[in-house]
């Protein structure tokens, strides 16, 4: 009996020493092919240099640099290799407030005001502004993307600056109505801490957040590494705030703060956060909000639930440098990518399909999620319904236009200058193609809704999930002081420390008779866009929709000062050159 025992106890301890070698030679395996696989792809997206971690089962089983932190002087990354990681600051902050609140210094449930009582700032709805910390680590606090002059510098900027440029721009929303990304929202967050804790942002976060968590390649800027735009060495902006956009760090140290929401590490004796905190801040928030969607976002983390487990992602992008963080907490699995090249963001989804592959077949993961069901089929519409529907709205992907034709609409996409069909089709859906060398073509799948006294247009995709893109501009009179301000208009508020932004401005009636502002960015990079316009007063126009990458929700101020026309627009002030 008892040779029985010993023999069925050494039986086991070899099963578990075969399965333990095993184990490990699968993931040295994984290592092996994913540290070949890596530079293959750089070389094919044309990425001058990137640094990988992969954790698995809390394991670091790749931590490596790839490719030249300066190609011109043949500097190779390595694992301690620095990058500007752009809005991934944001989990920095949004991990610094969680920490407040879970260690019962502040409520993130109580009004943004109740710790700063001197912000202040304008709107052009009904109700009060009483948007809560909660709300502004989801971005559902009704914020604008951003207060686009001045966001990017070349001197340090002080986080009090935020409260003198917030009382002379005002809110798109109410709280919790819709999800806007705002880097505005985070910076006030750092703001928060600053006030809470009466130590400097930064010095907080070194002291109370890298330092415990062991992230000793990381800090804030000015920012000096040398980036790289389609293969060409650029140098990016010094500064900007430290709450949204102002970190930089390796993604070894990135890979420590994943950690901290690893479902496996949430019983340690002292965590550093509390773990229903951490369920908190990766489970799905506002989800009843009336233009909410299909939008997954945690407490700054985007979530997407599979069948058994989320995927929790972050990206950044401090242009050109980009950084990537995906990680399954249930599986305590992360993926950590950054790179100096704005060429890589196919690199860094290269690099997490290929280790959920190795993640799905280890651990038996289906990667489809629920679909939404929605009907595709067509049907009709009444001539009132056609009525309402039809017009142009201001969007994400330009200013669209609907035309009612017969059943359908001709739709027209200014920015592109691309016209097609869209067809009718249930729940509230509309099929477009566009012609292209002389062949039809399906673009996509847009949805419309009508809140309030708002109609929405949105992308529905394959999955049935769907993501608003803008409103319609309203069928009013353009105010005669509109009409006689348009024109071509420079920026003239610019500063020594200003980055150069904004130019190329007109204001001009559109050949669909909708007021709309044309502008030119050419720092960071060169963009054309498109904003239409809906006049609230003589003096106060709205840019209809919302989560557009800028200015989406934002108001446009009409201002006459010594014979000369002025517009205000997201802390620009620009006067007009000619008529």
């Amino acid at each position: 009996m008892k040779r029985s025992i010993k023999n069925t106890l050494l039986l086991l301890l070899i099963s578990s020493s075969i399965f333990s070698q095993s184990n490990a030679n699968e993931l040295a395996d994984f290592r092996t092919k994913l540290s070949s696989f890596v530079p293959k792809k750089m070389k094919k997206h044309n990425v001058i240099g990137a640094n990988v971690t992969i954790v698995i089962e809390n394991d670091v089983i790749l931590d490596k640099g790839f490719g030249f932190s300066n190609f011109e002087n043949r500097t190779s990354t390595n694992q301690n290799t620095i990058y500007p990681i752009g809005s991934v600051s944001k989990v920095i902050t949004s991990t610094t407030v969680l920490k407040l609140y879970s260690d019962g210094i502040i409520d993130i449930d109580k009004p943004y005001n109740y710790y700063v009582p001197d912000f202040a700032m304008k709107k052009h709805f009904s109700g009060p502004i009483n948007f809560t910390v909660r709300h502004l680590l989801a971005h559902y606090a009704g914020i604008p993307r951003l207060r686009a002059k001045g966001f990017l510098r070349k001197q340090y900027m002080p986080l009090d600056s935020l409260l003198h440029n917030s009382q002379n721009e005002y809110l798109i929303a109410p709280a919790g109505k819709v999800y806007q990304y705002s880097d505005w929202g985070v910076d006030l967050l750092a703001l928060l801490v600053q006030r809470v804790t009466k130590m400097p942002y930064e010095k907080y976060v070194m002291d109370s957040v890298f330092r415990p968590l062991g992230m000793n390649n990381s800090g804030f800027g000015p920012t000096t590494a040398i980036g790289y735009r389609n293969g060409k060495s650029v140098k990016t902006y010094e500064y900007s705030y430290p709450g949204s956009d102002g970190v930089l760090s390796s993604t070894s140290d990135l890979a420590k703060l994943c950690q901290l929401y690893f479902l496996g590490n949430q019983n340690l004796a002292t965590p550093f956060l509390k773990p229903e905190v951490v369920k908190e801040a990766i489970t799905q928030q506002f989800i009843n909000a009336p233009m909410g969607y299909n939008t997954s976002i945690g407490l700054m983390w985007e979530v997407q639930p599979y069948h058994g487990f989320k995927r929790v992602k972050k990206a950044g992008i401090h242009e050109p440098f980009y950084t990537y963080i995906f990680f399954i907490p249930e599986y305590d699995a992360a993926v950590v990518v950054s790179s100096n090249s704005n060429s890589s963001s196919k690199l860094h989804w290269d690099i997490w399909s290929k280790t959920f592959d190795f993640l799905s077949k280890r651990h038996k993961l289906k990667r489809n999620f629920p679909m939404v069901k929605r009907s595709s089929g067509k049907t009709t519409l009444t001539d009132s319904q056609m009525k309402k529907l039809e017009g142009t709205y201001s969007t994400n992907f330009g200013i669209l236009n609907l035309k009612a034709n017969g059943k359908k609409f001709d739709v027209a996409i200014s920015q592109d200058n691309r016209k097609g069909i869209a067809t009718v089709h249930q729940e509230n859906l509309l099929k477009l193609s566009i012609k292209m060398i002389g062949l039809k073509f399906h673009a996509m799948d847009i949805f419309w809704d009508v809140l309030g006294d708002e109609l929405i247009l949105g992308e529905q995709y394959k999955s049935g999930n769907r993501k608003i893109a803008g409103s319609k501009i309203k069928e009013v009179q353009i105010p005669e002081t509109w009409q006689k301000a348009v024109g071509d208009y420079e920026v003239v508020n610019y500063s020594d420390s200003d980055y150069k932004t904004l130019n190329k401005v007109k204001l001009h009636m559109n050949e669909f008779g909708v007021l709309e502002i044309k502008a030119h960015t050419s720092y960071p990079s060169e963009i054309n866009f498109q904003l239409g316009l809906s006049p609230k007063s003589d003096t106060l126009a709205i840019i209809p929709g919302y989560n557009f990458e800028f200015f989406g929700g934002e108001t446009v101020e009409l201002l006459k000062e010594n014979g000369k026309y002025q517009l205000r627009l997201s802390g620009y002030e620009l006067e007009r050159i000619t008529d």
